[in-house]
């Protein structure tokens, strides 16, 4: 058997007392010398309602046993609880409880012990030839304690532990040490291992316990697939076309104990079938689902099992309710929704780029806007296009294509840069445009196309674009405002075309750009520079108004690839509503003129 590799060390000092078979112990720490000597438990249920202790694993039986409460020990085959090093062991049983242990030993000279509280020992097997001749050593009948003094090792202790009538707990203890003698002497050892033992009740064990049991739907997988798991919650998200729903059932009663009799039946509505199995869908397993009902009496081991629920019409959004019951009791209730087949797609024109570069490939890096697609079904259910069929693998064809996109094709492999494929989480896929380097720009129009499960195919609306030249030809500024308050803000836009006359496409750098603007105007945020990239046309800078008034100018010119001269002028910012000398003066000068204009038509009248 295997060693423990992680030991818990306990302590015990014991003070007992034996009278009219009673013994009661108190713990306090003391150190175990003896690692290699384990304690093991057979959870092997009897057939017959009598334990049976027995060196030989297969053999010992016990009688009520519920479950384990705690994890530390080693557990050395399926049905055999193997402890050692001090460990605590904690678990629960009927008022029936029975338990056979084997105490074996690897230590010569040393004397052996097993202390029960809240029970007796029985059927106690301590008889043992020694090897040095001295004898045999034989107790018999129902005790607290047994004890067996070897001379040799390989020796064991056998013996079951009963549950007294009316315990709530049931406590066994072993020890070893050269101290332990015989009964008076049990605890004068080192505490092997200890199991502890709650009393249930009868009416709660194997019973359906919500709190403790899982129903949960789980994710979707492909018809022929492994199924993927196990969720403790449920999952929402809707079903893919043609995929198959999946729910998770664990049993377990009041105890934490998996329930492994019993009957799990599953009803599906809407025309929706179900199959249990007692383990997860593997390759080729569970899809041959042809009724709305089924139900498993022989699956439960573990106390789980696995339901596969079909789409309930093929090829059409849709949902089925499926409703699980226990012995004839309705447990839980279950609603799984399904998309249906691919029934449009359409380009998203607010955030897909609609101006292309001549012999690029048009993606998303770079300041390059690539295509935006949404592909539903006949509900408006967007999809997941990787669940659909292999012609959708790497995302929409280019079909349709006109003008200056003729040759042209969106990207045929799946990356975070060039393309993702529409989950429906987020409701979207995009794409990169492949342009061919040619003669051909301006005006062009394509469609987006995908495949159903038919294979039918399903174009977008037509998209009108333009394809531009590669190189900036001309350029053209402009300011959003000709005067500015102190602290405004204020945007320039530089436009750009090839030179065909055609708008700049999108990711093209400001290659050779030449900006000065005056002190009075600060530069906000990312300032415009060479690799500036223009978007839809255009690059936009942005600029804070100074607090000092004044005309402030600019020069701007882009020398690579364009030949006219730089564009050049002056923005104005101005206090809003303060009057400056300049306007006083001008007042001044209005105010005399009008006197004088005055003066002169007195002086006329007075004439007359």
């Amino acid at each position: 058997m295997s060693k423990k590799t992680l030991r818990k060390r306990i302590a015990l000092v014991a003070v007992s007392a034996l009278g009219a078979g009673v013994m009661s112990v108190i713990a306090a720490p003391v150190v175990n010398a003896a690692d290699s000597d384990r304690v093991e438990m057979s959870t092997i249920a009897s057939t017959t309602g009598s334990a049976v202790a027995s060196a030989t694993e297969a053999s010992a039986r016990q009688v009520g046993y519920v479950t384990a409460t705690n994890t530390d020990y080693e557990a050395a085959t399926a049905d055999l609880i193997s402890l050692s090093g001090g460990d605590s062991f904690t678990a629960i049983c009927l008022s029936t409880c029975s338990m056979p242990f084997e105490f074996e030993n690897t230590t010569d000279s040393v004397g052996l012990s097993m202390v029960v509280t809240g029970g007796v020992l029985s059927s106690v097997s301590d008889s043992i030839t020694l090897t040095n001749g001295s004898g045999t050593l034989s107790v018999a009948g129902n005790r607290s304690a047994a004890t067996l003094v070897v001379a040799a090792t390989n020796s064991s202790l056998l013996g079951v532990a009963t549950a007294n009538s009316g315990a709530t707990t049931m406590v066994v203890q072993f020890f070893e040490g050269a101290s332990i003698a015989g009964l008076t002497t049990a605890t004068s050892g080192s505490l092997v291992a200890q199991v502890t033992f709650t009393i249930a009740s009868a009416s709660a064990s194997g019973v359906y316990n919500e709190a403790n049991s899982t129903i949960a739907v789980q994710a979707s997988y492909a018809a022929g697939a492994t199924a993927s798991g196990l969720l403790t919650y449920d999952s929402t998200s809707k079903i893919s076309n043609g995929y198959r729903g999946a729910i998770y059932v664990k049993l377990a009663d009041a105890y934490t104990a998996a329930i492994t009799t019993g009957t799990i039946t599953a009803a599906a509505t809407n025309g929706a079938f179900v199959n249990i199995a007692d383990a997860l869908p593997a390759v080729g397993d569970d899809y041959a689902a042809a009724s709305a009902f089924d139900a498993e009496t022989d699956g439960l081991a573990g106390g789980d099992a696995y339901i596969t629920v079909t789409q309930p019409v093929a090829n059409t959004a849709g949902s089925t309710t499926v409703t699980i019951t226990f012995n004839g009791s309705v447990i839980a209730t279950k609603t799984l929704n399904w998309v249906g087949d691919i029934a449009s797609i359409a380009i998203d024109t607010a955030n897909s780029n609609s101006i292309f570069k001549n012999g690029a490939d048009n993606d998303f890096e770079g300041g390059q806007q690539g295509l935006v697609y949404v592909v539903k079904d006949a509900a408006g259910n967007a999809i997941e296009l990787a669940h659909t069929n292999t012609a959708n693998a790497n995302g929409p064809t280019m079909t349709g294509q006109t003008g200056a996109m003729v040759g042209a094709s969106v990207t045929a492999t799946v990356s975070t840069t060039t393309a993702t494929l529409q989950t429906k989480s987020l409701g979207y896929g995009t794409t990169t445009v492949n342009v061919p380097s040619s003669t051909l720009v301006g005006a062009g129009s394509f469609k987006l196309r995908v495949k159903n499960a038919a294979g039918v195919s399903i174009d977008s609306a037509a998209y009108s674009v333009t394809v531009s030249e590669d190189t900036l030809d001309s350029f053209a500024i402009s300011w959003d405002k000709t005067t500015y308050a102190p602290g405004e803000l204020a945007t320039l836009t530089i436009t750009g075309k090839d030179s065909k006359g055609n708008t700049i496409a999108d990711g093209m750098p400001l290659t050779g750009l030449s900006l000065t603007v005056a002190s009075g105007l600060t530069a906000v945020g990312t300032a415009c520079a060479a690799t500036s990239a223009f978007s839809s046309g255009k690059v936009t800078c942005k600029y804070s108004a100074g607090n000092t008034d004044g005309a402030y100018s600019y020069s701007i010119d882009v020398t690579t690839g364009t030949a006219q001269a730089a564009s050049v002028g002056a923005v104005n910012v101005k206090s809003t509503g303060v009057v400056s000398n300049a306007e006083v003066l001008a007042a001044i000068v209005k105010l005399i003129a009008s006197i004088n204009k005055q003066i002169k038509a007195l002086q006329k009248s007075l004439k007359k």
